[in-house]
């Protein structure tokens, strides 16, 4: 089923490829970034230096985004490109009619050069657009081979004219990021951080005055972290600290978040699903700490200088998490005993954990976590 799905992806992208192309005395560049919003945030310091170098200073710059975090684009990085694209992927994926239409916009633009700063990129999603773009200059990144399938190896040969590749395995994606930036412009990246200046962030009124924000649930099943644990962590952050719980999460986690607080004994507020993702940012900005499954929200977190203690099952190690200390102090990843003793392998990590493992984040122990809390608020 999902060849014949390719075969028909492949048809559209071809059709939508037929017909005129804007012509321009000024040469375009189109940057493209759709997967989620961790992805983005750890990329995002990095656009103004590509958009800003010398190769593309008299480009008309277009960018094409994931809709899921237009929000977070809006409100820091539109100045930086003159026209934006927003993708929905669910569409994109499941509307034919859809799919067309977008490519074949992409498609219109005539652009000279793209680039597509994805390492794990996607035939079906970020390379399709590359495709339809049809520029003379295509830059991108020796690909993650997890997402290609057996019997799509090698579609991507002669899609990219330059090709980056840094083959050294694990390497943080801030930093994949960061060599990727200084191989397009020619020049040493100069960002250091994700960070979003305070100043930048928006007022968020009404929060207790001492907190702890919890996210309880993720768009992925694989990665829940029972409701329970949760609440046990919560009520010891309460008796010990006393900290009111923040809860929040979007509209697709109100079962998780409802689970919590139907449930939770102690004060708390319930933001889920009442937040921008702007707004967001400024709740984990004041708060003492976050505590959450592995989802964008610990990349926000650390954008804003929030502490973490984060839920992982020993997945991509060292690629998302964790974060290295000169970029987020407090950043405590809590890992299954026994995926934490492999981690301590250096050939092992190399050659199991690259990629997404199968571990069910529920054998993270409510005591390894509790701990971390223990130490990071000095008990």
């Amino acid at each position: 089923m999902n060849r014949i799905k390719g075969i028909i992806y492949d048809i559209i992208g071809l059709l939508a490829r037929i017909g005129f192309r804007q012509k321009s005395a000024q040469k375009k560049l189109l940057i493209i970034r759709v997967d989620e919003i961790g992805d983005y945030m750890l990329w995002r310091n990095f656009l103004n230096e590509i958009t800003a170098a010398g190769l593309y200073r008299d480009h008309e710059i277009h960018f094409c985004g994931n809709k899921s975090w237009k929000q977070l684009f809006e409100r820091f990085d539109a100045d930086t490109v003159q026209k934006s694209f927003w993708i929905d992927k669910t569409k994109f994926k499941k509307e034919l009619g859809y799919r067309f239409r977008f490519l074949r916009m992409i498609y219109r633009q005539g652009y000279d050069t793209v680039i597509n700063p994805t390492f794990s990129r996607d035939k079906r999603y970020d390379d399709s657009i590359v495709k339809a773009a049809a520029a003379k200059q295509r830059i991108g990144m020796v690909a993650n081979t997890e997402s290609i399938r057996s019997y799509e190896k090698g579609y991507d040969k002669h899609l990219y004219t330059r090709l980056f590749d840094y083959p050294e395995r694990p390497v943080f994606e801030f930093f994949r990021n960061k060599l990727f930036t200084s191989f397009v412009t020619g020049i040493p990246s100069a960002v250091e951080d994700t960070r979003i200046p305070p100043a930048l962030l928006e007022t968020f009124e009404g929060l207790p005055q001492k907190y702890v924000v919890v996210f309880p649930g993720s768009r992925s099943a694989s990665r829940i972290w029972p409701t329970a644990n949760f609440i046990a962590v919560a009520s010891h952050l309460f008796k010990t600290q006393g900290f009111t719980m923040v809860i929040c999460g979007a509209a697709g986690d109100k079962k998780y978040t409802d689970a919590f607080c139907e449930a939770y004994t102690y004060p708390f507020v319930d933001l889920t699903g009442k937040t921008s993702l702007t707004a967001m940012l400024s709740v984990l900005h004041q708060a003492s700490l976050l505590l959450s499954v592995d989802t964008g929200s610990v990349h926000l977190a650390a954008a804003v200088g929030c502490p973490v203690i984060g839920i992982f099952n020993g997945s991509q190690y060292k690629r998302f998490a964790p974060y290295p200390s000169t970029m987020a102090a407090h950043f405590y990843p809590c890992y299954p005993d026994a995926i934490e003793k492999d981690l301590a392998d250096e050939h092992l990590v190399k050659s199991k954990y690259e990629f997404v493992i199968a571990e069910p984040y529920a054998n993270v122990p409510v005591s390894k976590v509790i701990k971390a809390a223990d130490l990071f608020f000095g008990r």
